[in-house]
């Protein structure tokens, strides 16, 4: 026979014959030969998982978590788990690790950079916490893995990308800057409201005189508006009625106008025609003297004329009569033309 202990933070599982019997923390037993026997921490284990994923709006996010368990029921554990080799809670870690990494990366390809970061210790966390409690709880057909769930939790989101990162920083130390600026200016808003309703408070007495006063000052100020409207309506008439007044006037003053341009142009074509006249005027005496000179040039030159034919003529014995003088009295017809033209005569022929 065999004498085993557990210590205060273990279970003691011992099997025979088929049978697995949980004999409880800081137990001991006497052990027939052919008994197996295994210790089965009781305390609470951690389990951790980290995973990088990019979100719905293609941010790559870093994540880390945790899962902290504890064994509750040895016999179903020591069954699923080889606690005897001592890699039972190894193998739990694992399995649990495992599982968050695909619950959270299913989660984050449908999720923003922004929901997960909001999200991370209710959604993210919620979500996973509901499918280890269905898988180690023995929801629907899973087997129950004898162990509780004490936290489950995203711990840490991290945007892998340094300068994504430190501008969203800037944009959230800038939004708790402008809460904070917003928190004083609400202080501030408060203590005013509160310095008016004691001074309201210490009023208190003079409101009715107050009121009567604030009374007046509107009636004043309703009678000054009506008065203005009026006013405002008298020079509008005014207006309206000079502009009346003063159409007939402009009229007279358009059509004045027109004669006159009518009568500038008539007093500018009777003087185009007055300088066209005189024009013609100061062109008729050369034209006339000119046709004068044309008509006494062939009386001043008859007797030049006469004397160069005369001495063309000098001691020639000319005989017209005859067919042998026909060529000479035809080389002397252009002489006697240009003679009798000078001198105005009928030609000779």
């Amino acid at each position: 026979m065999r004498f085993v202990k557990a210590g205060p933070n273990e279970f003691l599982v011992t099997g025979r014959r088929g049978r697995v019997r949980d004999r409880g923390t800081a137990a001991s037993a006497l052990l027939w030969p052919g008994t197996s026997f295994v210790r089965i921490p009781s305390t609470k284990q951690e389990a951790r998982f980290e995973l990088t994923q990019e979100s719905k709006d293609g941010v790559p996010l870093r994540f880390k978590g945790i899962v902290i368990y504890r064994v509750v029921e040895p016999v179903v554990a020591a069954r699923l788990f080889d606690f005897a080799g001592g890699a039972g809670h190894a193998q739990i870690q694992g399995l649990l690790a495992d599982i968050c990494l695909g619950e959270l990366r299913a989660l984050v390809s449908h999720l923003t950079m922004a929901e997960c970061v909001e999200g991370r210790k209710t959604t993210l966390s919620g979500a996973i916490a509901a499918t280890l409690a269905e898988v180690v709880g023995g929801g629907a057909a899973a087997e129950s893995w004898g162990l509780a769930l004490e936290v489950v939790q995203v711990a840490q989101v991290f945007i892998v990308d340094a300068e994504l990162r430190r501008q969203l920083e800037a944009e959230v130390r800038d939004a708790i800057k402008a809460q904070s600026q917003r928190s004083e200016l609400r202080a501030s808003e408060e203590i005013k409201l509160a310095r008016l309703a004691s001074e309201r408070r210490l009023q208190q007495d003079g409101l009715e005189s107050e009121r009567e006063r604030a009374a007046i000052a509107e009636e004043k100020l309703r009678l000054e508006h009506g008065l203005a409207r009026e006013k405002e309506r008298l020079a509008r008439e005014l207006e309206r009625q000079g502009i009346e007044a003063e159409e007939p006037v402009r009229k007279l003053r358009l059509e004045r106008d027109a004669r006159l341009a009518r009568s500038a142009i008539e007093l500018r074509r009777l003087e185009n025609e007055l300088a066209a006249l005189d024009a013609e005027g100061k062109l008729t005496l050369p034209r006339a003297e000119q046709e004068l000179r044309r008509a006494i040039l062939p009386l001043e030159q008859r007797p030049e004329l006469a004397r160069a034919l005369a001495g063309l003529l000098r001691g020639a014995r000319l005989s017209l009569y005859g067919a042998e003088t026909l060529p000479l009295a035809r080389a002397l017809e252009p002489l006697l033309a240009l003679v009798s033209e000078a001198l105005g005569e009928p030609r000779v022929t």
